[in-house]
């Protein structure tokens, strides 16, 4: 699997009652990352969750190649990376554990597992680190442990909710550049308000209160 586009079609979303989402149409295409721009609570996250899949719509679609995304096809999952914004690690494992942790699903062998884990890490910066329990580690390393675990499936779509919130700008840099890197190709949609962030995406939309107000 790997899409040329993701798009967004009319798509509305009600949580809890409340509609989070209304009227979305926006296109994503691999090699093009898109920017999500717009102050707390605009929808940002609801909108990365809802094109990847985790987040049924309520109205409208979000189509993968002008199909609806299958999203009960293991292959789907798989092609799919998510960061968290608040990393959704699990703090009595070690980096390397959280990072492997949804590579299991995929019933790969434990040397692959370790291999991937170990690469993804040493991509981030910290290789030295692994054996580390999440729980112990600096807002900023559980913020690059989430950004490996996303990136060692080779994902084929990324979606990025701020990534680099709690990273020094050196770190900022190297995380930036693995996101947005242009080989492989995918797609990649990164909800920030980093200047340095926006600056560097191919096209950047912005959210108010559900919706897209303005665009470039």
């Amino acid at each position: 699997m790997s899409p040329s586009t993701l798009r967004a079609v009319g798509l509305g979303l009600d949580l809890g009652g409340r509609g989070v989402l209304d009227g979305i149409d926006v296109t994503v295409r691999s090699g093009e990352p898109l920017a999500v721009s717009g102050p707390s609570g605009s929808g940002k996250t609801v909108l990365l969750l809802a094109l990847a899949g985790l987040l049924p719509a309520t109205r409208g679609a979000v189509l993968m190649d002008d199909e609806p995304i299958p999203t009960d096809d293991p292959t789907w999952r798989a092609a799919v990376g998510v960061i968290l914004q608040n990393q959704g690690l699990v703090p009595e494992l070690t980096a390397e554990e959280n990072v492997a942790l949804p590579l299991r699903e995929r019933r790969l062998g434990l040397t692959e597992l370790a291999t991937r884990s170990s690469e993804a890490l040493s991509a981030v910066g910290l290789a030295t680190l692994g054996d580390r329990l999440a729980g112990e580690m600096s807002g900023g390393q559980r913020q690059r442990v989430g950004v490996a675990r996303a990136l060692a499936g080779g994902p084929h779509i990324l979606m990025a909710d701020e990534p680099t919130a709690e990273l020094d700008p050196d770190n900022r840099s190297l995380i930036l550049g693995l996101l947005l890197a242009s080989s492989p190709p995918r797609i990649v949609v990164v909800a920030s308000n980093d200047p340095e962030v926006t600056d560097a995406c191919a096209r950047v939309v912005h959210l108010r209160d559900g919706r897209l107000d303005d665009r470039r």
